[in-house]
C-alpha cells in the first residue's frame, strides 16, 4: 500500500512540474512575441506616436506640392516665326531668284552683330538701329557704333600700310531707300540685273547699320575694279582683324543669292569674322541656311 502511494505522489510531483513547465514558456513565448511584433499606434507611447504623426503629415503634405507644382508648370512654347509671303511664283533669273517671288521670314536683331539678313530673311519697315553714329572718312554716311568705331581703326592701320585709306560712299539705309534703288535698278538695268545685285527693301544688311559700300580714300564711285587696289586687296586680308568679312563672293553666289560684290563688307565681329576668313566659309554656310537652288 505504501509503494502503491508511493508511485501516485511521484506521477503528481511530475505532472505539476511539466505544467509549471509549460506555464513558464507560454508567458516567455508571449513575451517575446511582443517584442518582435511591428509597434501600432494602439500600443505605441504616446510621444512616439506624436513623431510619428508629424512624420507622416511632413510626408503627405510634401508630395501633395511635389504633386501641385509638377502639374501647375508649363513649358514656354518657342513662339512661331512671322513672315513675308510671296507675291509671286517663285521665280529665277540666271540663278538669281526674285526676291518677291519667296518667303521671308521677320527677323528681329536684338542689337545682335551678327544676325543674318538675305532674301530669305527680312527687316520690318520700321526697324532702325538706335545707336548710329557719322564715323570719320564717311561724307554723310552712318553705321553702328561699334561697326564705326572698327571702321575708323581699318582706316588708320589702311592708311598707315598702303598709304592710301578707305572711303565709306554707303553705310546705313532704310527701308524705304532701299525700295527706291531696288525699284530704280529695275527700270534702268533690269530685273535680272536687280535680283544678282541689289537687295530688296527690308532684306539688306544696309538697314541693320553693319555693312557698307567702300571705295580707295579719294574715290566715290562704286566699282567693281575696287578689288584690284592695293587698298582693296589690303581690305580683302586684313578686314577679318577689325570685325569685317568681304560679304558676296562670286564662289558663294549659290548660296549667298547675290553675285560678286567686292566693295560691300559686312561688321560681324572679330571672333566670327576670323572663323569665317580662316576656313573660308559665308555667313549663310555658318548658320546652315544657304539658298536651295531650283
Amino acid at each position: 500500500m505504501g509503494k502503491k502511494y508511493g508511485r501516485y505522489f511521484t506521477r503528481l510531483v511530475t505532472l505539476l512540474c511539466l505544467l509549471f513547465a509549460t506555464g513558464v514558456f507560454t508567458v516567455y513565448a508571449n513575451s517575446l512575441q511582443k517584442k518582435l511584433a511591428p509597434v501600432s499606434a494602439d500600443v505605441m507611447p504616446s510621444d512616439q506616436l506624436a513623431t510619428a504623426a508629424t512624420t507622416e503629415t511632413a510626408i503627405t503634405t510634401t508630395t501633395e506640392e511635389t504633386t501641385e507644382a509638377t502639374t501647375t508648370v508649363e513649358a514656354t512654347p518657342t513662339p512661331e516665326p512671322d513672315y513675308v509671303e510671296p507675291i509671286m511664283k517663285e521665280t529665277w533669273y540666271n540663278g538669281y531668284v526674285d526676291p518677291r517671288s519667296i518667303r521671308a521670314e521677320i527677323v528681329v536683331p536684338d542689337g545682335a552683330v551678327t544676325v543674318l539678313v538675305n532674301k530669305y530673311y527680312t527687316l520690318t519697315e520700321d526697324y532702325e538701329p538706335d545707336d548710329l553714329v557719322n564715323p570719320k572718312h564717311a561724307g554723310e554716311q552712318k553705321l553702328r557704333k561699334e561697326a564705326a568705331e572698327a571702321y575708323e581703326a581699318m582706316y588708320d592701320a589702311c592708311k598707315a600700310e598702303v598709304g592710301q585709306g578707305i572711303y565709306l560712299i554707303s553705310g546705313y539705309r532704310s527701308f524705304s531707300l532701299q525700295k527706291t534703288l531696288f525699284t530704280r535698278s529695275m527700270n534702268k538695268r533690269s530685273l535680272a540685273f536687280a535680283c544678282k545685285r541689289n537687295a530688296y527693301q527690308g532684306r539688306s544688311e544696309h538697314q541693320l547699320g553693319l555693312a557698307m559700300d567702300i571705295s580707295p580714300e579719294g574715290s566715290t564711285v562704286i566699282s567693281d575694279d575696287f578689288g584690284k587696289t592695293k587698298v582693296g586687296q589690303w581690305v580683302d586680308a586684313h578686314c577679318h582683324e577689325f570685325g569685317f568679312i568681304r560679304r558676296f563672293q562670286g564662289q558663294w553666289s549659290e548660296e549667298t543669292g547675290y553675285d560678286n560684290e567686292a566693295w560691300h563688307y559686312r561688321y560681324v565681329g572679330v571672333e566670327l569674322a576670323t572663323h569665317l576668313t580662316e576656313n573660308n566659309m559665308s555667313l549663310e554656310a555658318y548658320y546652315d541656311k544657304c539658298q536651295v537652288m531650283p
